[in-house]
C-alpha cells in the first residue's frame, strides 16, 4: 500500500467542493454543498429516492451532468481539467452497466486501466478482478453475464483505473450478501490506501459500518454531514425518510439500522 500511495502524487490531495452541485430539467437540485474531502474520506451519499444523488455524483464525475459552483481536486478545478487527464484522476460506476456483449470481461476491465494509462492493463485486469472475486469469469463475454455479474465486472473496471477518486452509484444494489461484503470491504480499502471515495447507497446500514462520513440529502433539498452516527440519527433518517429507525450494534461492534 505505501508503494501505491508513493507511486501517485494524487493520493495526497483533497477534494474541495465550493457551492456545488447538479442541475436536471433545468434546475439546480438542493441546496449549495461545501464540503473538503481529505484523502481516506469514504463519504456515503444517502436519501430517498428523487433527491439528486445519482445526478451528484455523475456532476462530480463530470459525466454528462451540468454542474454549478466548483470542485476542485487540489489545486485543480475538475470541470477544466481535460477528460483524459481527468481520468486518472475520477473513476465512476455509473448504474447503467452497458457495454459491448461480445467483449470478454477481462478486455472490459482493462479499458479502465487503459483510460488512466497503465502500461499493462491486462494484469491490471486480472488483478481487479481478483479484488472483487470474480477473477474465474475473466475469459466469459460481458453479454453472458448475471446482473450481479455485470455490476462486479463494472466495479473491477474501476478499480483498474486506480484513481485517487472513486465515485460508485448504488454499487450493491444487484449483488448478494456475499459480494455486497466484498464490496464494502473493498470501500474501506481504498480509503485506507488514502483515496476518497464517494458511493451513493440505499443501504443505510452499509453506510454505517462502509463509510467515515456521510452526505443525507432530504426531499425539501437540505443536506446533513458528519459522521455516520451523527447524521443517521433518529430525527434526521425521520424527517428525510419518513420511517423511525434506531442503531444497534452486534457483540462483535458491527452496526445496523433497524425501522420500527
Amino acid at each position: 500500500m505505501m508503494a501505491e500511495t508513493a507511486a501517485c502524487p494524487f493520493l495526497a490531495a483533497t477534494l474541495t467542493l465550493d457551492g456545488f452541485g447538479a442541475y436536471r430539467a433545468g434546475r439546480a437540485l438542493g441546496s449549495p454543498l461545501d464540503l473538503r474531502l481529505m484523502p481516506g474520506t469514504v463519504l456515503g451519499v444517502v436519501g430517498p429516492n428523487g433527491v439528486g444523488k445519482s445526478s451528484l455524483l455523475g456532476a462530480l464525475a463530470q459525466a454528462g451532468v451540468r454542474s454549478y459552483g466548483r470542485a476542485r481536486f487540489g489545486a485543480q478545478d475538475l470541470a477544466r481539467v481535460p477528460a483524459r487527464a481527468r481520468a486518472g484522476i475520477v473513476s465512476m460506476l455509473a448504474q447503467d452497466l452497458h457495454a459491448p456483449e461480445e467483449l470478454r470481461v477481462r478486455e472490459l476491465v482493462a479499458v479502465g486501466a487503459h483510460a488512466s494509462g497503465n502500461q499493462d492493463p491486462l494484469s491490471e485486469a486480472e488483478r481487479a478482478l481478483s479484488d472483487v472475486g470474480i477473477a474465474e469469469l475473466a475469459h466469459q463475454r460481458f453479454g453472458s453475464l448475471s446482473g450481479g455479474q455485470m455490476q462486479l465486472t463494472q466495479i473491477a473496471r474501476v478499480l483498474a483505473q486506480r484513481t485517487p477518486v472513486v465515485i460508485l452509484d448504488e454499487p450493491t444494489s444487484a449483488l448478494d450478501l456475499f459480494h455486497q461484503r466484498v464490496v464494502e470491504q473493498t470501500m474501506r480499502r481504498l480509503g485506507n490506501d488514502g483515496r476518497i471515495v464517494i458511493a451513493a447507497l440505499h443501504d443505510l446500514s452499509l453506510a454505517l459500518n462502509a463509510c467515515t462520513q456521510i452526505l443525507l440529502l432530504d426531499r425539501a433539498g437540505d443536506a446533513h454531514s458528519g459522521k455516520p452516527a451523527d447524521v443517521l440519527r433518529p430525527d434526521l433518517v425521520h424527517a428525510a425518510y419518513g420511517v423511525r429507525t434506531t442503531i444497534h450494534t452486534t457483540p462483535r461492534g458491527r452496526r445496523f439500522l433497524a425501522t420500527e
